[in-house]
């Protein structure tokens, strides 16, 4: 029984351990955000091609809440839901994108690269251009 007893406090000691590493390298690997006064550009590609720009600046440390100061000040409104992979975009300036009918959605570009995260978790940064495309997708 003894012996037992040691194996599991050795695997719960290496557990902990691993879970301490993995915290570890979440914390230094998710996105950084700013604090303080961010000047950004954030443009809206609607399904006619149509480009509209919106330059301002914002405290906003997240897309989001940059697009919920830009929406709550100017002619930019925007519609979305919270999803298992953060806040789904499904409608900006009036213009909704409907996956399921036509395989259309809203995709978010930064500096004119392909996204990585949900408008909730991007994070703003000065000097950044957040590009809302509308986009069919071809599958």
């Amino acid at each position: 029984m003894n012996r037992k007893s040691n194996k599991l406090w050795v695997a719960l000691i290496a557990l902990a351990a691993c879970i301490a590493v993995m915290y570890g390298v979440f914390v230094r690997m998710k996105p950084k955000t700013e604090e303080g006064s961010k000047h950004i550009i954030i443009e809206v590609a609607d399904n006619n091609g149509d480009l509209r720009s919106y330059e301002f600046a914002t405290d906003a440390e997240f897309l989001k809440q940059a697009m919920d100061e830009l929406a709550a000040r100017d002619e930019f409104t925007f519609e979305g839901e919270d999803g298992d992979y953060g806040f789904f975009i499904t409608s900006v300036n009036g213009v909704k994108a409907v996956y399921e009918e036509d395989g259309a959605y809203w995709s978010i570009y930064v500096n004119e690269e392909y996204g990585q995260y949900g408008a909730d978790q991007q994070p703003v940064t000065d000097g950044d251009t957040y590009r809302l495309a509308y986009e069919v997708s071809s599958w």
